[in-house]
């Protein structure tokens, strides 16, 4: 199997397929700042078009997006670039439907894994539902050894990296030689890397009253009576259950507060909205997941 060239680079490339939001992308930007996708495969049209806003406002570098897996030529990439990642569709394995695996018509693995073959990369990175663990998995991973790779899994829930949802995912890694660990740019660990950090439910738990207070620690105006923050919104939501945090939450943001669609409120947009939060990766889900595969695999 060809890999990528063994010098070190500073620059990490790779391809995208099933790239939805960029959930995935952007937690490899987390996990190895030197990341850049230089393709994405995305058909569905919202996902696309919030890929090139995000294009648009410097979040992820600015690449070609493909709309179709099944004619797309993974050998022109070849040589060029060290990862492909993939967010594969879901409904084949997920517990919430028919289970129907290979013959489901959404089943898109073997084109991945004919893309993979036809790329050669040094990684792969993919992402998919818990219900996979127990239905395709061995499929992945059978494919992946025959090509000549190590495959590591680990499902890594959201809420252990802050999350207010748990939002447990299957994450896969796959190494095509061990012997060229760390090459090319994907750096060994020690001096220089980016860590990503996440402690323990149990510490989360022990120190709640402490996280409230600093996520409602903000400076608070009124205007005609009505309390308004002046400092930034909070990066992650209260808990499900934390109904008085929600209060205060929406009473210094009102703008925060959910609307009720309706047809001529643009419906459609926001079930595409929906659609692609309860779909989409949480970054930093995805970045601890590679970071502590790629360890396991290193090991």
């Amino acid at each position: 199997m060809a890999v990528c060239p063994t010098s070190r680079h500073e620059e990490i490339f790779g391809v995208s397929l099933c790239a939805g939001v960029g959930g995935l992308d952007l937690g490899l930007h987390l996990a190895e700042p030197g990341y850049r996708t230089v393709c994405y495969v995305e058909r569905n049209s919202f996902a696309a078009a919030t890929l090139v806003a995000r294009m648009a406002d410097a979040s992820l570098a600015a690449a070609p997006v493909w709309d179709d897996l099944r004619s797309f030529d993974g050998r022109a990439w070849r040589g060029k670039v060290h990862l492909l990642s993939a967010g594969y569709p879901c409904q084949p394995f997920t517990l919430s439907g028919l289970r129907r695996g290979e013959d489901d018509p959404r089943h898109l693995w073997p084109q991945v894994a004919r893309i993979v073959a036809e790329i050669a990369p040094e990684w792969c990175f993919f992402e998919n539902v818990p219900g996979h663990l127990t239905l395709g998995l061995q499929d992945v991973a059978r494919d992946l050894q025959a090509m000549g790779y190590r495959v590591a899994a680990r499902i890594q829930p959201a809420a252990e990296v802050g999350a207010s949802h748990r939002r447990d995912r299957l994450f896969i890694l796959a190494h095509a030689d061990l012997q060229r660990v760390g090459q090319p740019g994907l750096r060994d660990g020690g001096a220089g890397r980016s860590e990503v950090s996440a402690r323990p439910q149990s510490d989360r738990v022990a120190s709640g009253d402490q996280e409230r207070d600093q996520r409602m620690d903000a400076s608070v105006g009124s205007v005609e009576g009505q309390r308004l923050d002046t400092g930034p919104v909070p990066f992650f939501a209260p808990g499900p259950g934390e109904f008085d945090l929600w209060g205060e939450t929406l009473d210094r943001w009102p703008g925060l507060k959910p609307g009720l669609y309706r047809p001529d409120d643009g419906l459609a947009s926001g079930l595409d909205r929906t659609a692609a939060a309860g779909n989409g990766v949480v970054p930093l889900a995805a970045a601890r997941a590679f970071t502590l595969l790629r360890r396991e695999l290193q090991q």
